[in-house]
């Protein structure tokens, strides 16, 4: 920052613990990292220094509140991108009030941004009141990315020059995220602040989902935009086949919906076709009510005479997929199953910034737009945008108004009784400019609460949808058996499993070898629920078809007769048991234990919990 002029200096201040700390200016470099205890007076001529050239955080606190904003661990979050100012709240924060005007002032326990540069007034954002310890982590996060968002804003415009500056090759470091197509970045040399641009990467794409805080980057530096282009770390797209074998799992994003079909990415520009029969084993549902567009689904690839075909029937929910590839080198898997549903933006539109805290004054939160049942419409983006300009013009007119009649006053040597009449008129424009500043911010309030409320509703509907393709009653046939010999039903279910989950260019070389149910199979078959024998027939398709690729992920082996790594194998004469996986990552998981007869074919044994290990 540069040096301040002595009149914006002051020598020192005492912090409400009674000890000195320096003046608000600091000399010209980074801004301090430590917070800072000063009077509002001080406080507020250091914001309203037109040569500031910081943004600076100021935190109000309750001094016999134990409740409060920790300015030291804000300080060392936001590492040295704002300066941390500390006020106690009440006189000093009726100085700030006084000295800044309008609704620029903080109060209570509460922490607000101050940006810095040309027209800093009119980019402040609500201030973030504390209630709770629990709103600490999320407030933390919504200052750090609008300091991020401050710094960016302010950026001043490079000076015009004959010759446009080359860019360099440079390497830097990704500090966090202003916005959801803005990445701020710090040159690894020199220190200097830079920004990446998502439309420069892949438009439509959030660069979170392309770079991750802390990466270390390399691009070029454009000096004169401040951009940092890092386009060449953008991958070339892939054949599936290189990224995925046949049968494994795999994430994607739901594109466009339709009744019959929908359309998924596995990634941008890589688009598949599922059918609803490959959705949904019932013949009456839609893919409308099972699939939100943008949702993130597990897929099972399959190969079909080299083309690709994607499946969601066969997809157990433990079963682990392969990782979504990056879509720049380094980057985090462009796909995230944790990812919230709502940081997903619609294609074609953009992505809004963090709202703000929708607490009011006194801490209760504001009834949403929803709850009124939509009683009143709610301003366009372009109508607010209006509103602040109104609301700007307005208190710059009020202020110029206010100049006017107080230089008249003291060129005139008004009386005490005009100059009274010139106060009610003061008195009358700022309560007016307060009041359409207070109708704005309820405005962005309501907006915001709205906004999250249509947040939680569509992610319930991504719940509510995954719920019901996941609920089993949905295909359970409604009669009962159709053999009296229960081995005859397990044997025609055994089939029907067969033909659902063997492709037809796999039926052939993987028929059902030759087996038999043990005297024990049919009783351990009885007592599953019916997810678990859906489970338990995939993976006696696997074991009796002998598909190799499915058995391998089941890890059959020899059932010892001790847990000895070198323990014999339980043998019955010359046949070996075997055990392997049915299910997995689930309390009391199923495993198969089945013997491999000496004279060819295989007995089913038992099906038992993984915990049992004796035939």
């Amino acid at each position: 920052m540069p040096a301040q002029k002595n009149r914006n200096r002051p020598a020192s201040a005492t912090g409400p613990a009674g000890g000195q700390a320096s003046g608000c200016a600091a000399a010209q470099g980074t801004p301090r990292e430590q917070p800072v205890r000063l009077g509002g007076a001080d406080v507020a001529e250091y914001l309203r220094d037109p040569q500031r050239s910081h943004t600076v955080v100021v935190i109000s606190y309750l001094p016999r509140n134990p409740v409060r904003y920790d300015a030291e661990a804000l300080a060392a979050l936001l590492s040295g991108g704002a300066e941390v100012y500390e006020l106690a709240s009440g006189i000093e924060t009726r100085k700030l009030e006084a000295g800044l005007g309008g609704e620029m002032h903080i109060f209570g326990n509460g922490a607000r941004v101050y940006p810095c540069g040309l027209g800093w007034t009119t980019r402040i954002s609500s201030p973030h009141l504390l209630h709770d310890a629990g709103q600490l982590p999320a407030l933390y996060k919504k200052i750090e990315l609008e300091v991020l968002a401050a710094e960016h804003a302010g950026r001043p415009a490079a000076p015009a020059a004959a010759t446009a500056p080359v860019p360099v090759a440079a390497e830097a470091r990704v500090r966090g995220f202003p916005s959801t197509d803005r990445a701020m970045v710090e040159m690894l040399t020199g220190g200097a602040q830079a920004v990446i641009r998502s439309e420069d990467l892949l438009p439509g794409i959030p660069i979170d989902w392309l770079v991750t805080k802390g990466q270390v980057l390399s691009g070029t530096l454009d000096a004169a935009t401040g951009a940092f282009d890092v386009s060449g770390l953008v991958l070339p797209p892939l054949s599936p086949i290189k990224k995925y074998r046949d049968g494994d799992v795999a994430l994607a994003r739901v594109g466009t919906v339709r009744p019959d079909h929908a359309t998924v990415l596995l990634w941008p520009g890589s688009t598949f076709r599922i059918g609803i029969s490959d959705i949904s084993s019932n013949d009456l549902d839609s893919a409308e009510d099972l699939l939100t567009e943008d949702e993130v689904v597990r897929v099972r690839v399959h190969y079909n005479n080299g083309a690709v075909r994607l499946s969601m029937l066969d997809v157990d929910d433990d079963e682990a997929a392969v990782p979504a590839p990056p879509l720049l080198r380094g980057g985090p898997p462009w796909l995230d199953p944790e990812r919230p549903y709502a940081s997903m933006p619609h294609r074609g539109a953009s992505v809004p910034s963090p709202p703000p805290c929708p607490a009011d004054d006194a801490g209760a939160s504001l009834p949403s737009a929803v709850d009124h049942g939509m009683q009143e419409a709610l301003p366009t983006a372009a109508e607010r945008r209006t509103a602040l300009q109104t609301t700007q013009l307005q208190l710059d007119s009020a202020r110029h108004t206010i100049d006017e009649l107080m230089a008249e006053a003291r060129k005139k040597g008004a009386t005490d009784q005009l100059a009274r009449a010139l106060q009610d008129q003061v008195s009358e424009h700022r309560q007016a400019a307060a009041d359409l500043a207070r109708r704005l911010n309820d405005t962005e309030r309501q907006l915001a609460a709205v906004k999250d409320e249509l947040v939680r509703t569509k992610t319930s509907l991504v719940e509510s949808r995954r719920r019901l393709r996941a609920d089993p009653s949905r295909t359970e046939k409604a009669s009962g058996p159709l053999f009296l010999d229960p081995d005859e039903q397990f044997h025609y279910e055994l089939t029907q499993a067969w033909a659902e989950s063997v492709p037809p260019h796999d039926k052939a070389s993987h028929r059902l070898g030759k087996y038999r149910l043990g005297p024990h199979f049919l009783a351990s078959w009885t007592v599953l629920t019916e997810p678990q024998r859906v489970r338990a027939l995939r993976a006696v398709v696997d074991l009796v078809a002998d598909r190799q690729g499915p058995l391998r992920k089941r890890e059959p082996h020899h059932l010892r007769s001790n847990e000895g790594a070198h323990a014999a194998a339980v043998t019955r004469g010359h046949d070996v048991c075997m055990r392997l996986y049915v299910e997995q990552k689930t309390p009391g998981a199923l495993r198969l234990h089945y013997w491999k007869l000496a004279g060819g074919g295989l007995e089913l044994h038992e099906l038992v919990p993984h915990d049992v290990v004796k035939p």
